[in-house]
């Protein structure tokens, strides 16, 4: 990281000189043209149950300053400061009397390690960019989004990474790209960490072997790459490529096709989606020994995800499909981002199990004339017995979800929207319901406000 802050010193003097030679003969003094953008945002969360568990509600704020070079010759520089506050919040150190857990949700909204700390403050981007008309490479710290690696489903600031990044578009039709990543600064944390430090941030589950999980701060692992291919045939359909490697831990091929197919004398289209993702482990799976290890190398697993819809400039309708099989769970960590299958519903997540069939409907109502939108996602999740260990590694019910969701970005106030997330999750296990399987997961209300403000200038 000191190279990065020295190499981005010297760019911003060397960028500054060349400027200021350049403008010289219009203006003796020099500038130093930077675009700048600050960004406020207010969460609020709550979470309560129909037992009597343990009720949680918290409202967190966040604040960034991003600046940005102009560019010289293909280069800028990025940086970016977020702080984080704790502005009031039920006891999120305090256990549920009846599981003795912690809270999962609000306390997402801060550092989930430091918990206590109502305010706090990290570097999230440093880069140095360079973007020719076909050609783009970022080194430093950066946002990222890849079907595996990616800012997940919201909180008050999303997944950082640093390492090298690559973009490459040849054509209209073809778009190349790879991620060198040896550091990471996961969602609802203030540190930045080694890749091998950041599995086991959240809740670890229960091992292969029935036991609580020991692969926090035991897992072997100095970076993960990306690589991605996607192409746009002339019939429409879109095809994405992608390689995710985690070094000592395991390697996902995911192959995506998705295709809009116009309806006669309609402005609506119909929309077909298939996914298919097999996953291996492989080394160590982070760590020799099987109860402290992350991935069993042995396992291999499928994924086929479908989706078939209609959507026109109004409105869309998805009808989602999901399979999850093959040999061990299929694990992806939840500190680096949320699974990209079709059936995926904010607030929950169908990594770390198998033999899993899950299906879910999705609903878009837009009403661009008023700034509102209008969503809904319902779904039934069908999940390997909750003791069963070695297949179910949260010991998770089967449940159903319910998602209603309403955006709303004024018209009278550039920069300013609203978000709005109602969500239920109902056990729909029957028989034995340990209250363990219950607490953080189902027979729950969920409520999510957002307030976003941006200002912009150049």
């Amino acid at each position: 990281m000191k190279f990065l802050s020295i190499l981005f010193t010297l760019f911003f003097l060397f960028q500054h000189n060349n400027f200021a030679q350049e403008t010289e003969p219009v203006n003796n003094k020099a500038k130093i043209p930077i675009s700048g953008e600050i960004g406020l945002r207010s969460f609020w969360m709550s979470t309560s149950y129909w037992e009597d568990f343990k009720g949680d509600f918290a409202l967190g704020q966040s604040a960034y300053l991003q600046l940005k070079t102009q560019s010289y010759k293909g280069f800028s520089a990025v940086g970016r400061y977020t702080v984080f506050g704790n502005v009031w919040s039920s006891d999120l150190l305090a256990r549920d009397p009846i599981t003795q857990n912690f809270n999962r949700y609000e306390v997402g909204l801060f550092d989930v390690l430091n918990p206590d700390d109502r305010f706090f403050g990290k570097l999230e981007a440093l880069q140095i960019r360079y973007q020719s008309e076909k050609f783009q490479a970022i080194i430093g710290r950066m946002d990222i989004n890849t079907p595996f690696i990616n800012p997940q489903d919201g909180r008050l600031s999303p997944t950082f990474v640093e390492g090298l990044r690559i973009n490459f578009n040849p054509n209209p039709k073809n778009s190349f790209s790879a991620d060198i990543i040896g550091r990471m600064s996961p969602r609802s944390t203030s540190s930045w960490f080694d890749i091998g430090e950041t599995i086991g941030i959240y809740p670890v589950g229960q091992s292969e072997m029935g036991m609580p999980s020991k692969y926090q701060g035991n897992t072997a692992s100095d970076f993960f790459t990306v690589l991605d291919w996607q192409h746009h045939f002339d019939k429409g359909v879109q095809l994405q490529v992608n390689h995710t490697y985690v070094e000592n831990i395991s390697s996902t091929y995911l192959t995506q096709a998705v295709k809009d197919w116009n309806i006669s004398n309609s402005n609506t289209k119909l929309v077909t989606g298939l996914q298919l993702t097999f996953q291996h482990g492989i080394g160590e799976g982070g760590n020799p020994e099987p109860e402290r290890r992350f991935k069993n190398p042995d396992d291999a697993n499928v994924v086929i995800s479908g989706r078939l819809g209609i959507k026109n400039p109004r409105s869309l309708l998805f009808f989602n499909y999901t399979r999850i099989d093959g040999r061990g769970r299929f694990l992806n960590p939840r500190e680096w981002g949320r699974d990209p299958f079709f059936t995926f519903i904010p607030r929950e997540r169908n990594e770390g199990y198998n033999q899993v069939n899950a299906f879910t409907t999705y609903y878009q109502r837009n009403l661009p004339e008023k700034g509102l939108q209008f969503y809904g996602f319902a779904g039934l999740h069908f999940l390997p017995d909750p003791a069963n260990a070695e297949l179910n590694k949260y010991a998770f019910p089967s449940y159903a979800q319910a998602n209603l969701g309403s955006r709303y970005s004024p018209k009278w106030a550039n920069g300013l929207d609203f978000h709005f997330i109602l969500m239920s999750k109902i056990n729909l296990k029957s028989g034995e319901i340990r209250p363990q399987w219950i607490y953080n997961k189902v027979n729950m209300i969920h409520a999510n406000l957002m307030v976003n403000y941006k200002i912009q200038w150049n």
